[in-house]
């Protein structure tokens, strides 16, 4: 998380003293106190000083418990701590109270949407760090399905979600894959018929269809997102995988093969455009 980074001189006990003679004046010289300790704390996190920042944070939302930039700040220290932390009970402590501090952030964001997504987008984070795989699904839909997220991160949102999917598919059909046929046939189906195996045959499936459902949601947001449609194709080889019949294997292989030749045409005139519009630039007079 980037943190401020304007320094700024500490508050002087006579300036205090002049702020609470104003109208509510303990009230704004705690919010002005509160922000001076952030600001502190910014000029100790950029430097490297995360527990020093950290005291300043906690302090700032001490001073001023509404005051949600400190919340997020606080959080970003915590996040850092626990990405240094080698025990792992100490790691999933902090987490969890960073978890707690985002939380706390969220609620008081009102309708600050970059508050509002930056919380959001930290507590799945977190979430995805401490391998809560299902909280984290919640999360990243609270993120996609929130008002404040822009468009662009909401189809952002939903593939990533798609992507975690095929993930889970495909350790799963991974597992079961033939050493015979997989140097013939990479996606050869993968027999996990046999009363044994069936849960993991289902849970794929199961991971699949959110998969295919969250996909098309990002494509949905954004037709030329290449990234989704390579990940369709992939899902389709998924599919495949479990899917005994040939007919409809074919029919898989074929999608997943027209997806990718889709995706590679589009990314292909992106990279095009792109470069036509640098060399425009860089031919341009310079004034």
């Amino acid at each position: 998380m980037k943190v401020l980074q304007n320094s700024t001189t500490a508050l002087t006990l006579a300036l205090i003293v002049a702020l609470t003679t104003l109208g509510s004046g303990c009230e704004y010289a705690r919010k002005v106190i509160a922000k001076d300790k952030v600001n502190q704390g910014a000029i100790q996190y950029n430097q490297g000083h995360n527990p020093q920042a950290q005291e300043f944070f906690v302090s700032a939302t001490e001073t001023d418990p509404s005051y949600t930039t400190a919340w997020l700040y606080l959080g970003a220290t915590l996040v850092k701590e626990y990405n240094r932390e080698i025990d792992e009970t100490k790691k999933k402590e902090i987490a969890n109270r960073a978890l707690e501090v985002y939380k706390k952030a969220l609620s008081l964001a009102g309708d600050n949407c970059i508050n509002v997504d930056n919380a959001l987008s930290y507590i799945a984070i977190i979430h995805d760090d401490m391998k809560n795989f299902d909280e984290w699904v919640k999360a990243m839909e609270a993120r996609a399905t929130n008002k404040c997220t822009k468009k662009e991160f909401k189809a952002q949102s939903y593939h990533s979600m798609a992507v975690k999917y095929w993930q889970c598919s495909y350790d799963q059909t991974t597992r079961y894959q033939d050493k015979n046929l997989i140097t013939k046939d990479a996606f050869h189906y993968r027999n996990m018929d046999y009363p044994a195996a069936l849960p993991d045959k289902q849970k794929a499936e199961a991971c699949v269809a959110n998969g295919f459902a969250n996909i098309e949601k990002a494509l949905e947001l954004d037709p030329e997102y290449t990234e989704a449609m390579f990940y369709k194709g992939m899902l389709y080889r998924e599919r495949q995988k479990l899917t005994k019949e040939d007919a409809k294997r074919r029919e898989y292989g074929e999608m997943a093969v027209k997806v990718a030749a889709d995706a590679t045409a589009l990314q292909k005139q992106k990279e095009a455009a792109d470069a036509a519009k640098k060399a425009q630039e860089q031919a341009a007079p310079k004034s």
